[in-house]
């Protein structure tokens, strides 16, 4: 009886020879009964022995052959698509590098490197995978971004170094295409988003007292703060608009010059062991991403929503101008209802001037909400439902 070759292949596929007489060796194909630790089999054939060799030798070639052709199918599966150049018109269907106004698709079997700046997109799917280059500052200017198959700048293991930016206009008010998830921002339906900048010292405190009218400050840590940096200094009064930005002009050590004089005193001190210094935050990273700046007049700003078997890792990162005023579940960053995040985070980012909320986390479970700068925020900053 010939024998299926998925028959010979099992984890523990093997020859047994169980109560076989000298010279001979039994083989079983498929069938409806089994014996424990043998193939299932429904009929049995002795083979004499000088047939034994030549079965032998043909069984061999047709596993070898089989398990050959199974590596390369599983090598072709897995092999990511070659990378291409988003400025190359062969990247694209058209053969034309997209234009202003455009509605772009990136297809599941793509994987783009975005290497120029774009002009305003009408809108972005990505099926496949988008990849900013980090050999250059870069601007991506779109209306939105649907994300089914990967979006990223910089790893956990090589953050980003170059400046990059995700802008979000509305030339096309009150578009929704997304199923459900809004417009002017990033939706995920089952992709992945990866953001990594390279700042991951994001706040210390006050290593003295800052007087008003001061145009110094010492504080406890300034390592990896930068001239041009704008910082944001906490209120120590009761009136918590008594909280000022400002610009680095000069480091020397952990004393930083400031841009301006202050408006007020901060507390620096620790009292009666109760530590009473002002916190100091960081408020600038090198990926931004923002809402254009018509928003700071209608306050509806971007977005970035995951849905259900949807990742997002986002460390080193500044949200500004995100969050659409009086609008349901439309924040800066929104797990929703995603369930098991195991993994999963938002770190080192600074979130300001945004228009409702800065963090939501619903239905979502074990997400890392860590070292996050917030400031001028609309609404319950840092927000949980059934997480």
């Amino acid at each position: 009886k010939s024998l299926p070759l998925r028959s010979l292949i099992s984890k523990e596929s093997r020859l047994q020879e169980p109560h076989s007489s000298e010279g001979e060796i039994r083989l079983f194909s498929s069938g409806r009964r089994a014996v424990p630790g043998l193939f299932p089999y429904e009929e049995v054939h002795s083979v004499s022995k000088p047939r034994r060799s030549f079965l032998l030798t043909s069984l061999l070639a047709a596993l070898l052959l089989g398990g050959a052709f199974a590596v390369v199918q599983a090598q072709n599966a897995g092999a990511p698509a070659k990378a291409t150049k988003w400025s190359d018109p062969a990247t694209w269907p058209s053969k034309k590098v997209p234009a202003a106004g455009d509605k772009v698709t990136i297809a599941k079997d793509q994987n783009v490197t975005l290497d120029v700046n774009t002009p305003t997109l009408g809108g972005l799917s990505i099926d496949g995978t988008l990849t900013f280059s980090n050999n250059a500052d870069l601007e991506l200017t779109t209306e939105w971004i649907m994300l089914h198959g990967e979006l990223a700048i910089g790893s956990e293991a090589n953050p980003h170094t170059r400046q990059a930016t995700i802008t979000f206009s509305n030339n096309v008010p009150n578009e929704d295409d997304m199923a459900g998830m809004g417009d002017r921002g990033i939706m995920i339906s089952g992709g992945t988003l990866n953001l990594h900048g390279d700042r991951t010292h994001t706040w210390t405190k006050l290593a003295s007292t800052a007087n008003a009218g001061s145009t110094s400050i010492e504080v406890l840590n300034a390592a990896g703060w930068r001239v041009d940096d704008e910082l944001v200094l906490a209120s120590t009064d009761f009136d918590p608009r008594q909280a000022e930005r400002r610009t680095i002009t000069a480091i020397s050590g952990n004393r930083i010059t400031l841009d301006r004089k202050l408006d007020y005193m901060h507390f620096g001190k620790i009292t009666f062991g109760v530590d009473e210094r002002g916190e100091v935050g960081l408020l600038t990273r090198n990926i931004k991403i923002q809402a254009s700046a018509d928003a700071e007049q209608t306050y509806l700003g971007g977005h970035i929503m995951a849905m259900p078997s949807s990742h997002m890792y986002v460390e080193g990162v500044e949200l500004q101008r995100m969050g659409q005023n009086l609008t349901l579940a439309r924040y800066p960053m929104h797990w929703h209802l995603v369930g098991d995040a195991k993994g999963q985070y938002i770190k080192n980012a600074a979130i300001h001037d945004t228009y409702s909320r800065c963090v939501t986390v619903h239905g979502t479970n074990f997400l890392r909400v860590e070292n996050n700068v917030t400031y001028n925020t609309v609404g319950h900053c840092f927000f949980l439902e059934d997480g």
